[in-house]
């Protein structure tokens, strides 16, 4: 819904109800060039995953399986996946999805791990649309963050400043 449609007294009440979002206080999202939010997520094996990637740069992918432009760059990320899987961490998370809704598509796709995000991590990402691709480097530091279905040379691009950072 855009905002010329919104009367004031509904801007102010999402603006509100945006602050306030459970365990994320008005500062407390992300920019490039910070260091990334501490996150401790489910994942799909019945394991966990946080955000210590143990001085390995990461990439994380933020989708949901009902999404199309999360479906279309997928090929492309498992590709770089296979090139950098020794070098970068990748980690696919789900956003407000169960486990039973993720488990086919994960399977099918070939995707792990797959975080199972209730909406703490998309709130101190500040995802506001999917897909989403978040680069982190060695030092934990967010390098990059892209917001839609990222092209193939931008995602390759951004991997290979990773690996030399």
């Amino acid at each position: 819904m855009s905002r010329a449609l919104l009367g004031p007294a509904a801007l102010v009440i999402l603006t509100l109800a945006a602050a306030a979002a459970p365990g994320v206080s008005r500062g407390a999202v992300v920019q490039i060039g910070e260091a990334a939010p501490a996150f401790l997520l489910k994942t799909l094996d019945g394991g966990s995953v946080t955000g210590n990637f143990d001085g390995r740069p990461a990439y994380i992918n933020v989708f949901t399986t009902w999404c199309p432009p999360c479906r279309g760059e997928l090929p492309s990320i498992l590709q770089q996946a296979k090139q950098y899987h020794d070098r970068i961490v990748f980690l696919f998370v789900d956003e407000q999805e169960s486990a039973n809704s993720v488990l086919p598509f994960a399977k099918q796709f070939d995707v792990a791990p797959v975080g199972l995000d209730p909406g703490q991590f998309a709130a101190a990402f500040a995802v506001g649309g999917l897909p989403e691709s978040i680069f982190i480097d060695r030092h934990g530091v967010v390098q990059y963050i892209y917001r839609g279905l990222i092209p193939n040379d931008v995602l390759g691009s951004q991997l290979a400043r990773l690996i030399s950072s």
